[in-house]
């Protein structure tokens, strides 16, 4: 049986590796993002915040079938909550309202990208991705409308600043659509989870998630090789 799949591996790369194809293609992309953060045993529920993404797409070909594919990308994944908590003298009055956590990544997605299809593909994505914060601020507003900065609304909830580095799968589907010999249209469909835990919300780990909505134009270089 392994025998068997080794083959069904190998025999579709020896078939399309005499095919010519460019190798190389460089990129730029951009697109929409619902983050929902994982905060499981606890009754802090922010909300799905949609956030924006963009950057470049940097992939090489192994052949018609297989490349492997990096986005670059700088990634909002942020949350919005109407009001937290309530007051201690029991009146149910909210101590924060109008809370935003603005929460910025360098978002590395770096995954196998396996296509089916000539001119119109249909793709498969799997792999890891890392993130590096870049911006982490936090604002709210008290029950008499004044502004709370980071520090103070960090303070009330009991919520410390998040981690530098984040890591995870990413996963989903695209369409490539080729245009001109040079270049084509994609667009993909992906799931990043978070497997680290980036803060913790009352001893209770948070880890990072959105769906990306990601389109993008990329241009083939160099000559055709086989």
């Amino acid at each position: 049986m392994k025998k068997l799949i080794l083959l069904l591996i190998i025999i579709p790369i020896i078939g399309v590796s005499q095919q010519e194809l460019y190798k190389w293609d460089i990129g730029i992309n951009g697109g929409l993002n619902i983050n929902n953060p994982i905060i499981e045993g606890n009754n802090f529920s922010p909300d799905d915040l949609g956030g924006k993404l963009y950057g470049l797409t940097v992939i090489y070909h192994f052949n018609r079938f297989f490349a492997f594919k990096v986005d670059l990308d700088i990634e909002n994944r942020g949350w919005a909550m109407d009001q937290f908590g309530d007051k201690n003298d029991g009146s149910g009055d909210p101590e924060l309202k109008d809370i935003t956590q603005v929460l910025d990544y360098f978002d590395v997605p770096a995954f196998m990208h396996i296509g089916f299809g000539k001119k119109f593909k249909i793709d498969l994505n799997i792999g890891p991705y890392f993130g590096f914060k870049i911006k982490d601020e936090i604002v709210s507003y008290s029950p008499n409308e004044e502004q709370l900065d980071s520090e103070a609304t960090r303070g009330v909830i009991g919520l410390s600043k998040f981690d530098n580095f984040d890591f995870g799968v990413v996963y989903g589907i695209g369409f490539d659509y080729q245009i001109h010999e040079r270049f084509s249209i994609g667009f993909d469909a992906l799931y990043e989870r978070g497997l680290k835990t980036v803060n913790k919300i009352n001893n209770v780990d948070y880890k990072n998630s959105s769906f990306d909505f990601d389109f993008g134009i990329n241009f083939h270089l160099g000559k055709k090789k086989k």
